[in-house]
């Protein structure tokens, strides 16, 4: 078992867990298809001819742009974008920031910038660290809430490759970015992100009960159970993790209720499973809090506040989308 409490379940209040660090402002290179406003050729891209651009954060909606040339260094005269300009014309090109504008920085002597203006050609942005991709994975959410989903898709993929290592680029961080995206519905991108994390730490329950809350979500009954087994293996006594197993015990013989929560029937070893892990818990009211009897209401541990549909419903408390207000 891990003991490591800042890595955060996913359900449980953030007030106990460590406190996020802070968002750093978006320093990446982009690309666009247009000419801009610049009439020069920038560098060679792999879709064809593209133009790249490094951007910079300036403020809450400032962007400062300038061109990239074919040494993927910059020239020309900076020009000021808004985030909603960002989002719709630029594409974000983390594997060319980190692989080629960066190594070119190095290569040519440039010192890193202490702000984001740029018009000093010396002044350029300091290696890929945990603040920028903080800052960049807040403009991938963003990018997804904005409906551009495959760029974000593409945005959030490099981001997860991303070969430097900085202080930070843990399963804590990856951990945090499972939970914002299962927040937006973002469920595949969220199980990656959880998978990711447990690369850097194979036995950490609070992990494997938050990629088995994505599988639940998904409806996707055997990844859910198996890694909520490894949970188990790792932390028999985790309230969530026994809560979660019970509740799928409940959906397993309760067709009105996964109708209600549009759940997929649970195959019968699955629901065996579940039974099995139930059993071997201790506590005489773990199976009181998955009945669903007439005038009862069984209530699954969760910190977060009960949404208005649960209030409404006063049925069983979900440690799903509901049960965090969504």
């Amino acid at each position: 078992m891990m003991t490591d409490a800042s890595v955060s379940l996913d359900g449980r209040s953030l007030a106990s867990s460590a406190p996020q660090r802070g968002l750093g402002p978006v320093r990446c290179v982009f690309s666009t298809d247009d000419s801009h406003d610049s009439g020069k050729t920038t560098a060679q891209g792999r879709r064809g001819r593209v133009r790249y651009w490094f951007v910079c954060q300036d403020g809450e909606d400032g962007y400062v742009v300038r061109g990239l040339d074919d040494a993927f260094l910059p020239f020309g005269e900076e020009s000021v974008i808004t985030a909603d300009e960002l989002i719709v014309r630029y594409t974000p090109e983390v594997a060319v920031f980190e692989n080629r504008m960066l190594p070119s920085v190095r290569r040519n002597g440039y010192r890193p910038a202490e702000t984001c203006r740029v018009a000093d050609d010396s002044l350029l942005p300091p290696a890929v660290d945990e603040a920028n991709v903080r800052g960049l994975f807040e403009l991938a959410r963003e990018l997804l809430l904005a409906r551009r989903t495959a760029k974000g898709r593409v945005f959030l993929g490099e981001l997860l490759r991303v070969r430097t290592p900085f202080p930070g680029k843990d399963q804590h961080l990856f951990n945090e970015f499972g939970i914002a995206l299962r927040k937006i519905g973002f469920l595949d991108g969220a199980a990656i992100c959880y998978r990711r994390a447990l690369k850097y730490a194979e036995k950490d329950d609070h992990l494997y009960y938050n990629l088995a809350r994505v599988y639940y979500e998904q409806g996707q009954w055997w990844d859910c159970m198996t890694t909520l087994g490894r949970c188990f293996e790792f932390n028999p006594d985790l309230p969530l993790a026994r809560d979660l197993a019970a509740l799928i015990h409940a959906l397993a013989d309760n067709p009105g209720l996964r109708r209600r929560y549009g759940k997929p029937p649970v195959p019968e070893g699955v629901a065996r499973r579940a039974a099995l892990l139930c059993d071997i818990l201790p506590g005489p009211d773990t199976f009181v809090r998955a009945r669903i009897g007439a005038g009862h209401s069984g209530k699954l541990s969760e910190s977060a506040a009960p949404s208005l549909d649960q209030r409404r419903d006063r049925g069983l408390s979900l440690p799903g989308r509901d049960a965090v207000g969504m």
